[in-house]
């Protein structure tokens, strides 16, 4: 398939006939560039398309309804309901391959909203020739079965959504779908349910009676599953419209925080912050008073206080001294010794004895004291020197610290309160999330509604299948063409076993694809190094690590056999079983248990999908696609809007390197000048068939097209 021309009328900013002419790529000059700033229409070409090829469908739905009315309507550039008569119009040629012959088809979609009604007409022309109903319902189901609907995701991608295609549990049914389309498999699916539902012509009348109810039976089954699955996609587009809600919440708080918005919560919060902050202040102003009028001159001179200790009980010992010295009567000794053989000599000697006693060291008869301080002077001393001694400098430091902060804390508080939101403004946001939180209230209540009829349609579905069976079952037993119920069933076992073998090979060759291709356009070493596609096509990401025997005993220990296989891989289980002789992870488990050591093991570990970045996970999709293309061997256009919106600049210059001249034969890029810059745009020059700029006038919010991309070239610079 291939896109050569769009012509676009009055669709959104596109005011009048706008015509992009892609004739002209080839092998070599693959790429269709489009430029334009953001609001210049880059969008709205990608929605022209979706909607010039599959109409409602593309937008999830099964024919025209009010929900395809309203976009459409948005979709008509605003001029055109000035005129008398409202009208709009996409069209898209494409060339196909059919029965070996190249085919071009013109696809056009017109719209008439006059007097408020949408009247919407479809035609198809094939080698300039109008196709007739027949023709045209066979189209249509020859396109879709080339590009399914339900797999927009992996033919037109855009770069702000496609990533979200992994965050959702039901991505492994958009892959299995890609690789079972575009590989032909689907063809063999078909097949395979048809013989398995045969049951042979009844003949007689309890048989045709028999086969009546079965008929009915299976058709009010398959009824069901169409409900069934409206209301899945349903549930699907109503989750990503509360997922929408829920980030449009969380950007605007951003903005207005941003823009100096406070929640009532927020300033009740500041208010007490402030208060605590303004306690704390004073609290350690006045402990730094005290200090400073009181203890601070002390403390300067601690180194001091020993020599002051000393002095002060110097004087008190030569006080005692002369006390006692003066008390002491010399008569009354002597008059104590009479009547003895001691002699005055002695007495005298005596006396000086008693006094040296009491003589403090270094005495000196007569000396004058320093200090000479009272008993309360002395004792309000050694207390002062006590708590000189006792101080805690950190603890006062600490204190410094603190009121710092606390009057730093209380300037910012200030600044916040005095920057903060005028109040028309905050009402105005305020608006904004009370329908935000309106409409996502609504969306929670359908959606569990929803929810709610869908396992009601379950539980019915589940008792049409039991009786659908069992009608089958007796249906069979009285079948009489039975060697065509025999044949039909051995028909749809080896379908069955083909598909089996066959979808196991394409497993297998996409892991080998994906890796490959991560290995050229990924830097980060050792980000992926392996992948394992399960039968469900439930991607299993892993990445080399080393591991010691001990640790896996405990991985193994603390998971269970079940995550631990999951968490290291069929192969790295296949490994270690080789490794140790054994077939069962409850021998390994065994083995590893018991024998503990510090021996390594190069293994793998898994890493989980959703906890990749966005970048990391556009990068792994754009690899997948690569590999599902390269794989399948289909010649279909790949359309990317903001083609680096989640990649940092290296991975920038190696996908316009090697992706993007490789992925197609037709690559429709639409690009802001900040994303294919200069540089970028150089690389991908030699490869570029066709260029193109959309201008809008903000003006007139009308776009317009020019023939060159922005960075200018002359006609014979133009590639």
């Amino acid at each position: 398939m291939k896109i050569n021309k769009i012509l676009l009328y009055n669709f959104n900013s596109f005011e009048g006939l706008n015509e992009l002419d892609f004739s002209g790529t080839t092998q070599d000059r693959n790429i269709v560039l489009i430029g334009g700033k953001n609001g210049a229409g880059k969008t709205s070409l990608f929605t022209a398309i979706k909607i010039a090829l599959y109409g409602p469908l593309a937008f999830g739905y099964v024919g025209i309804n009010p929900h395809y009315i309203a976009k459409i309507k948005d979709c008509i550039n605003s001029k055109a309901f000035q005129k008398n008569k409202v009208e709009s119009k996409v069209q898209i040629t494409i060339s196909l391959m059919v029965e070996r012959e190249v085919k071009e088809y013109e696809i056009t979609r017109e719209w008439d909203y006059s007097r408020q009604k949408l009247i919407e007409k479809y035609f198809v022309k094939m080698d300039g020739k109008l196709l007739n109903d027949d023709e045209l319902s066979y189209f249509q189901n020859y396109l879709q079965s080339i590009v399914p609907p339900d797999l927009f995701e992996f033919f037109l991608f855009d770069g702000e959504e496609v990533g979200s295609i992994f965050s959702t549990s039901a991505y492994n049914t958009y892959v299995k779908n890609a690789v079972y389309t575009l590989c032909g498999l689907d063809t063999f699916e078909i097949i395979r349910k048809y013989t398995g539902s045969y049951i042979g012509k009844a003949v007689g009348e309890d048989e045709k009676k028999l086969h009546r109810e079965y008929e009915s039976v299976k058709e009010s089954v398959e009824a069901l599953e169409v409900l069934e699955k409206k209301l899945g996609e349903q549930i699907t587009q109503e989750k990503e419209e509360l997922e929408q809600v829920e980030t449009d919440l969380t950007e605007l708080e951003t903005a207005f925080k941003k823009a100096g918005g406070i929640t009532e919560k927020e300033r009740k919060r500041l208010a007490k912050e402030f208060e605590e902050a303004e306690r704390a202040k004073a609290e350690s102003t006045a402990k730094l008073k005290l200090f400073v009028e009181g203890l601070m001159p002390f403390y300067m001179l601690k180194d001091f206080a020993e020599g002051v200790v000393i002095q002060l009980e110097k004087e008190e010992q030569s006080r005692l001294f002369y006390y006692i010295q003066e008390k002491l009567n010399r008569e009354d000794i002597r008059h104590s010794f009479e009547g003895t053989n001691i002699t005055e000599t002695g007495i005298e000697s005596f006396i000086g004895k008693f006094l040296e006693r009491f003589k403090p060291g270094g005495f000196v008869e007569g000396e004058e004291p320093l200090h000479d301080l009272s008993r309360e002077d002395t004792a309000r001393v050694h207390a002062m020197i006590t708590s000189v001694k006792d101080f805690d400098s950190q603890a006062m430091v600490e204190t410094v610290y603190r009121k710092q902060w606390a009057s730093e804390r209380t300037s910012e508080i200030n600044k916040v309160l005095r920057n903060a939101m005028a109040d028309e403004d905050m009402a105005g946001f305020a608006e904004r999330e009370n329908r935000l939180l309106k409409r996502k209230e609504e969306l929670v209540t359908r959606l569990g509604e929803s929810q709610r009829q869908l396992k009601e349609l379950e539980e019915k579905k589940t008792a049409g299948i039991q009786q659908r069976d069992r009608t089958l079952q007796r249906l069979r037993e009285s079948v009489q063409n039975k060697h065509v119920l025999e044949l039909s069933a051995g028909l749809s076992q080896m379908m069955g076993r083909f598909l089996t073998d066959k979808t196991e090979a394409v497993r297998r060759e996409l892991e080998a694809l994906i890796v490959k291709n991560l290995q050229h356009i990924y830097r980060k070493d050792n980000l992926i190094t392996h992948i394992e596609i399960d039968e469900d096509f439930e991607f299993h990401l892993y990445q080399d690590a080393v591991y010691s025997v001990t640790e896996l005993a405990y991985l193994i220990r603390n998971l269970g056999r079940e995550a631990f296989s999951l968490e290291i891989g069929k192969k790295g289980q296949m490994f270690l079983c080789e490794k140790y002789g054994v077939s069962s992870l409850k021998q390994l488990q065994k083995i590893l248990v018991g024998g503990e050591g510090q021996e390594e093991v190069d293994l793998y570990k898994k890493i989980d999908i959703s906890r990749l970045s966005k970048g990391e996970r556009q990068i792994f999709i754009l690899s997948l696609y690569w590999g599902i293309i390269k794989l399948s061997g289909q010649d279909i256009p790949f359309i990317i809007d903001t083609p680096y919106a989640r990649i940092d600049a290296n991975h920038r210059m190696e996908i316009s390197e090697k992706f993007f001249p490789n992925i197609s034969r037709q690559v429709i890029i639409l690009s802001t000048d900040e994303e294919i810059n200069d540089e970028y745009y150089q690389i991908l020059k030699p490869h570029i068939a066709r260029e193109f700029l959309l201008v809008n006038d903000e003006n007139q919010n009308k776009t317009s097209i020019e023939q060159h991309y922005f960075f200018f070239f002359n006609d014979e610079e133009q590639p």
